[in-house]
């Protein structure tokens, strides 16, 4: 009796480690299919950024062109009114067009890491026709959270925000 009750107890637990792994490994598959989930993973450093980018299968798969983008942020105060997603060569970058001239400055890391960074990681604002900020940046992922500092011209310190770029919703959005 006392080897069948231990049998039962370790095909009890084969069975919940079986679940376990089958639960797990069925969340990681409808996560990559499905349409409307969205990757958190953030970006620490401007170097991390640049680097990501080279191997992002998303750039190699969107054709040479302009593509208006959504974008989401974490926040009311820190948010693109329009994205224009430059694809070239398998290398991409945006012209980002914010509401007002709240934020002059981003930085792709954090609030710390922006203090002590170098000009050259740091994007300064152009100004469009209606007076708008706009930075021309390099985006290192779509579809995931990218971690930024930005700087608030009011207070005159560093803010983290997290932005997303979302990929192109068709290659027809493409102007030529």
């Amino acid at each position: 009796m006392t080897v069948f009750a231990n049998d039962r107890m370790s095909l009890a637990r084969l069975i919940i480690a079986l679940c376990a792994v089958l639960m797990l490994a069925g969340c990681a598959a409808g996560t990559e299919s499905s349409d409307s989930a969205r990757s958190s993973t953030s970006d620490s450093s401007a170097a991390e950024s640049l680097a990501a980018s080279a191997g992002s299968s998303v750039a190699s798969s969107l054709a040479n062109g302009d593509y208006d983008i959504e974008t989401k942020t974490d926040s009311s105060m820190f948010h693109p009114v329009a994205c224009v997603l430059h694809v070239q060569d398998g290398v991409y970058t945006a012209t980002v067009t914010m509401p007002c001239e709240g934020f002059s400055r981003w930085y792709f890391g954090t609030s710390e890491e922006a203090e002590s960074a170098s000009d050259a990681d740091i994007y300064d604002y152009t100004a469009d026709a209606s007076g708008k900020y706009t930075f021309d940046i390099p985006v290192s992922a779509l579809d995931e959270e990218l971690t930024v500092a930005a700087w608030g011209q009011r207070r005159d310190r560093w803010y983290d925000h997290t932005i997303i770029f979302y990929s192109p919703a068709s290659e027809q959005d493409a102007a030529a």
